[in-house]
């Protein structure tokens, strides 16, 4: 029995996959790489659901143009809104892009890595990883002339659905950095350091998955207080709350005014026939024309895949629009919009290295699902300092984006008594079906 326990015990611990932590260039080139990876494919995996959001969440401002121009007392409509976006095929995959550059002489003349004096062959690196990442780019720019890596045609946006991989084949990293053109020209202890760097560089990297996200759902209250003049001023506002995994936690506020423009032609709205209900009225205009102009800021916090990568972003939106509206005594109103929004978003995203490439780099742990078979599927455990300290040095990118759409919005509007129901649907870069309930009083 004591046998037969000390043979579990080798098994288990023989099994523990024996991988030592690479060397600190080559730790030091993954980070930098997968800075340059994301910085590179970061605004087409995040922008779709960035901007969906916020899109969406920036509608449902009017359901009538008609604002009565004199009160005896300030009215109040208070509604509940919900809003829901419809995610385009198009939003859910991306092309992506290996980091590359093309070798510049001037690059290394120029003293940003240290002095490299090619024609006395003189050379006196100050930052060797600074190099090494720069002289990688060059090998991979090469490699795609040479159609040495084959990068795929799309990839999942955060939108979208499974991962992707993006493969480097080691082999021909190793004879492409041969084949460079400063390779000859470095010193033998240079060179064997930059070898060591790239042998053991992660033969792939894998690009995020999605959430496969169809739709995208909203709901604000509004208070609407009037009239002063034809002007009705507009608040709404949510708290924090979570939307899912692949959304994350999401707040806005938002103010906003209306004005009537068909007061200036229709002398009849300036009279109020029933002060307790000023929107009924006995002898309706034609039809109804406002102007308004609405601004919100909205914040947005998610961790995003296996590493619990931090993403914060922040949006001001401006929305102005025309909105007209037809009165159809003792049936319903009908009522149509257009609208130009403009979208400032600035996102701050941490990361950390994929744990695939933690764990190829000796930062984590690998072990088999099966311990007493040693070439099953591997997993991957987390950090245990300090043997396998994990990824202890994450990146930062800061992506801005502006976004700018036209969107016409129709619908009906139905009221019974102090309560109106409504619902319209609108059409532009994402469209969008809106409706709600309010109550008057």
């Amino acid at each position: 029995m004591k046998k037969l326990s000390l043979a579990l015990i080798l098994i288990i611990v023989c099994s523990v996959e024996s991988f030592s932590v690479a060397n600190q260039y080559t730790i030091d080139l993954a980070r930098a790489f997968s800075k340059d990876l994301f910085d590179a494919n970061g605004v087409p995996y995040l922008s779709p659901m960035v901007e969906t959001v916020n899109a969406t969440s920036n509608a449902r401002f009017f359901n009538q143009a008609y604002i009565p121009t004199k009160v005896d007392k300030p009215y109040f409509k208070f509604g509940i809104h919900m809003m829901t976006g419809f995610v385009d095929n198009s939003k859910k995959s991306y092309h992506p892009t290996l980091p590359n550059e093309k070798f510049d002489i001037n690059v290394i003349t120029s003293g940003k890595y240290g002095t490299v004096d090619i024609i006395n062959q003189k050379v006196n690196i100050k930052d060797t990883a600074g190099l090494i990442s720069y002289l990688f780019k060059n090998i991979l720019y090469d490699g795609l002339q040479q159609n040495k890596f084959n990068i795929p045609n799309e990839a999942s946006t955060i939108l979208g659905g499974d991962t992707t991989q993006l493969h480097l084949d080691n082999q021909a990293i190793q004879d492409l950095v041969k084949q460079h053109p400063i390779y000859g020209f470095l010193p033998k202890a240079l060179q064997d350091t930059l070898l060591n760097a790239l042998k053991d560089v992660p033969g792939f990297y894998t690009l995020p998955a999605g959430g496969n996200m169809s739709t995208i759902f909203a709901g604000v209250p509004q208070l609407e207080i009037g009239s002063f003049f034809g002007t009705e001023a507009l608040i709404r506002f949510i708290p924090e709350v979570d939307l899912g995994k692949y959304i994350g936690k999401f707040s806005f506020w938002g103010i906003g005014l209306k004005h009537s423009i068909s007061q200036y032609f229709y002398e009849e709205q300036t009279a109020v026939e029933n002060p307790e209900n000023p929107w009924e009225r006995s002898n309706p205009a034609p039809f109804d024309l406002s102007v308004q102009a609405a601004y919100q800021r909205t914040n947005l916090k998610n961790k995003v895949g296996v590493t619990n990568s931090n993403l914060e972003a922040h949006a001001n939106i401006l929305n102005f629009n025309i909105n007209a509206s037809k009165s159809i005594p003792d049936w319903f109103d009908i009522y149509a919009g257009l609208s130009y929004d403009i979208i400032n978003i600035e996102a701050d995203f941490t990361y950390y290295l994929p744990v695939e490439t933690q764990a190829h780099l000796g930062l984590l742990r690998r072990v088999p699902k099966d311990p007493s078979n040693p070439n099953s599927e591997y997993i991957v455990l987390g950090p245990e300092p300090p043997e396998y300290p994990g990824d202890t040095e994450p990146q930062t990118t800061t992506v801005s984006l502006e976004d700018k759409s036209l969107k016409f919005a129709f619908g009906i509007s139905k009221k019974i008594g102090p309560i109106a129901v409504f619902i319209d649907y609108g059409f532009s870069k994402f469209n969008i079906l809106s409706g709600g309930i309010e109550y008057r009083f």
